[in-house]
């Protein structure tokens, strides 16, 4: 088995496990959750004092044994999150911008202090939302190996960043990847998002890309995942 634990802003964990299919039912799980909830202790010694700590643990749709496990060891369900993909061909739709919307290449230097107040100011009502320092947002979003700023899409009405689409290589191998697509509240249920996919989908058809895939929180206040549905992905 293996499991791992992430740290996000300091008081707020996610961990994730895995048992060999032929070994279940031998305890590994609960050994592997033991480990990781002495890791947190020890991890939640270094935070700041006075804050509320989290542990998250994802398992599977269709697991029955690790919802059992966690549920004995006092965790609750909150969310259910999809992932879904689309296969990319020449017949795409090409995107359709609304009125007053200009593609520009991404800039770090010059646009990424803009582009993390975009993103910060987009998920500002979502679940699990906290605040990100620019450096760690700028870390995790501009420091992965996958990244390539051709593939970022960013929509400007102005000098304003009107919305964004976060995309990355190959993930795992398998298929590009939207890590963040996000649009303004003064924008949304005017197309942008739609067409941000469709840019995104284009970008990823161009590198080589045949499946571009996501994830989205099944409770998302602004539904995406039938926006998502429109583009053609499926769960």
């Amino acid at each position: 088995g293996v499991m791992h634990l992430c740290e996000r802003q300091g008081s707020t964990f996610i961990s994730d496990g895995y048992v060999h299919p032929a070994l279940r039912g031998r305890g590994v799980g609960a050994a592997l959750l033991d480990l990781v909830e002495a890791r947190a202790w020890e991890r939640i010694g270094e935070a700041p004092t006075g804050e509320r700590v989290t542990l998250h643990n994802a398992h599977l749709t269709g697991d029955t044994a690790a919802p059992a496990l966690l549920a004995a060891r006092g965790f609750t369900r909150v969310r259910t999150f999809f992932r879904m993909v689309a296969n990319l061909g020449a017949d795409d739709p090409a995107p359709s911008w609304p009125d007053g919307i200009a593609l520009r290449p991404l800039d770090v230097e010059a646009h990424g202090r803009q582009l993390h107040a975009a993103d910060e100011a987009a998920f500002a009502q979502e679940w699990g939302y906290e605040p990100r320092p620019y450096d760690a947002w700028a870390k995790h979003v501009f420091g992965r190996p996958q990244f390539d700023p051709s593939l970022f899409v960013v929509a400007w009405d102005g000098d304003e960043i009107a919305g964004f689409s976060l995309n990355y290589a190959k993930r795992r191998g398998d298929w590009g990847w939207i890590g963040v697509l996000g649009v303004q509240p003064a924008w949304r249920r005017r197309g942008l998002g739609l067409a941000l996919l469709r840019e995104s989908f284009r970008r990823f058809r161009d590198t080589g890309e045949t499946v571009a895939a996501l994830g989205v929180d099944t409770e998302n206040p602004t539904d995406a995942t039938r926006l998502y549905q429109r583009a053609g992905m499926r769960v």
